[in-house]
């Protein structure tokens, strides 16, 4: 079967999920292998707190070769799911007092002034509209690299007076958001932050924004056209806290847990009530609100404090790549990484699944037929 004819059965299968019916999501995966739309995919979906589906299937493109068998115990980058990881442990700072969301950057940051950006605040950072969206930024994994980082945000100036309008921050707003973070906490390193706040507390020991040793299976996605001898040269986002945290599926899936457990893990309070409330609050819920009475474009999108909100009301923006496109629970929430991971839980069903697959599907649309159509078969099967 053509590339088109399997995007075409993805198109239908999606569609006929969406009527009702519940075919089963490891079967569809498992097609989508078989006409060549995915080379390989791991998902692995919870219930309350219960892992009830885990299924690997195909291969994956490594530093050994370009069809190993893809297991569980596979490490992969997950680009800007990365930014509710990151995210996370912004929100823990804000509760310790360290930062506060509405203070100028340049309070935690004084080097951060300049061409409009003295408005910007930490909120600005985790919503998408801080008006910095296209700073080109390089490598980050030696301090180094942060520091030269850090420079080039500095040095930027606003598109827009920030707050007035959200669009994508690829690298900018959590890097920067990271970095005040780093600066009231001694510049300990975002990889030393995130493992004592985050990755041991909730057990997820791969979980990392430091590269695997080229010792350790990963799968290099999306692939390239030649394998790189090391691990360093096929990550260029490795480090940065908007799209350079790797390790296995399972214990991304935690992060999401850790939110739909309502902050908790164990007998441990990671976040409290009020600031895993403001985290998935939509943030410019009236603007939106605002447009849409006035029968006008919207500017902002329903991001909380990190993920993308499902939100009430008609979609806006973003859902269809996220992977909720056809669910309609407010407080569905979730980051998908580039063209080949999502993460998504709804709190209303307790359900929450990390889908990684090991290359980028053919085309944009490929990519939301079958995210979709993977989340509607779980939330289906578990809800």
């Amino acid at each position: 079967m053509t590339t088109a004819g399997a995007v075409s059965l993805i198109a239908a299968s999606s569609a006929s999920a969406a009527q009702g019916d519940s075919p089963d999501p490891e079967l569809f995966i498992d097609e989508s292998i078989r006409n060549g739309v995915l080379p390989g995919a791991i998902l692995i979906a919870s219930k309350h707190g219960k892992i009830r589906i885990r299924h690997t299937a195909g291969t994956y493109c490594g530093l050994a070769g370009r069809t190993l068998p893809l297991t569980p115990d596979v490490r992969h980058c997950f680009y800007s799911y990365s930014k509710l990881v990151s995210a996370t442990v912004v929100v823990m700072a804000h509760q310790d007092g360290l930062i506060d969301y509405d203070t100028p950057v340049s309070h935690y940051i004084p080097e951060f002034t300049g061409g409009g950006k003295d408005a910007i605040t930490i909120r600005h950072l985790l919503t998408h509209s801080a008006g910095i969206p296209g700073v080109p930024l390089g490598a980050v994994t030696t301090e180094e690299g942060w520091l030269q980082a850090l420079k080039a945000v500095c040095a930027a100036h606003t598109e827009w007076e920030p707050g007035s309008r959200t669009a994508y921050h690829a690298v900018s707003g959590l890097f920067t958001a990271a970095s005040a973070v780093r600066r009231v906490m001694g510049n300990k390193s975002w990889e030393q932050i995130c493992r004592e706040r985050l990755f041991e507390p909730i057990g997820a020991h791969t979980l990392s924004f430091e590269l695997p040793a080229d010792s350790i299976p990963t799968a290099i996605t999306p692939q390239p056209k030649e394998i790189p001898a090391s691990l360093a040269r096929a990550f260029g986002l490795a480090g940065h806290p908007a799209g350079g945290c790797m390790g296995t599926a399972e214990d991304a899936l935690k992060v999401l847990q850790l939110h739909l457990n309502g902050g908790t893990w164990g007998r441990k309070r990671l976040l409290s009530k009020d600031s895993l409330e403001e985290m998935h609050r939509v943030q410019y819920a009236k603007q939106i609100a605002e447009d849409r009475a006035a029968n006008r474009p919207t500017r902002h999108e329903p991001w909380g404090l990190g993920p993308l909100m499902r939100g009430e009301g008609p979609k806006v923006g973003g859902h269809d790549w996220f992977g909720f496109k056809n669910q309609n629970s407010p407080g569905i929430f979730g980051h998908a990484g580039i063209d080949t991971v999502i993460g998504v839980a709804d709190p209303a069903t307790g359900c929450a699944l990390m889908f990684a697959c090991t290359n980028s599907p053919a085309t944009n649309q490929a990519t939301i037929d079958i995210r979709n159509g993977v989340t509607d078969r779980v939330f289906a099967k578990l809800g």
